[in-house]
């Protein structure tokens, strides 16, 4: 993937995340979830995976400092990988192919970052109805913590993916603080490359 595929792959994460946004704040204010919007929640959904396969690529055992959440995070990838390789009937790859992450890595930088930044995003960009603030929630600090939040995010979207009803108020905010963050960070970058 040469650099301008990554920079178009680094807008339609933030196009998706204003999607995102739209859908749960239709979400908000008519109590449902319409029908068209699924396709919003599937485009995110593949997103967050990819964020998912980036963090497992980019984890070292040295940023882990607790033994009990390394043995965690090594069986809950062990157990990912497993039943993904069965769901997809994937093999494994010959020696002399090389699959480049590229994408996953992008995707999972830019959800680190969202997530470092969610309590800072400025009040006047902050469109969650109350409160107008997302200084309450903390960033991840511990890779077990950045793995659980991906995961509540993606957990939430496939929820509605497949019933459209409303999840508990602080995993919609979270998870709305999470795309509006992301949005942000997206507009903000392109501002200042001039696109």
């Amino acid at each position: 993937m040469q650099s301008g595929n990554l920079l178009n792959a680094y807008y339609e994460l933030g196009r998706v995340a204003e999607e995102i946004v739209q859908t749960l704040g239709e979400l908000l204010t008519r109590g449902h979830l319409p029908a068209e919007r699924k396709r919003w929640l599937s485009e995110a959904l593949e997103q967050l995976a990819e964020a998912r396969e980036g963090f497992i690529v980019t984890l070292r055992t040295s940023s882990v400092e607790d033994l009990l959440e390394l043995e965690g995070l090594v069986r809950h990838v062990l157990f990912e990988w497993d039943w993904l390789a069965d769901e997809m009937g994937v093999d494994i790859m010959p020696e002399h192919i090389v699959h480049l992450p590229r994408r996953q890595l992008l995707t999972f930088a830019h959800s680190y970052l969202t997530l470092a930044l969610m309590p800072r995003l400025p009040r006047d960009q902050v469109t969650f109805p109350q409160p107008r603030t997302y200084a309450d929630i903390p960033s991840p600090r511990r890779p077990g913590e950045v793995l659980a939040r991906l995961e509540e995010v993606e957990e939430t979207l496939a929820r509605l993916h497949i019933a459209r009803n409303r999840p508990e108020h602080g995993r919609l905010r979270r998870t709305y603080g999470f795309f509006e963050t992301s949005a942000w960070l997206v507009r903000d970058h392109r501002r200042m490359f001039g696109g």
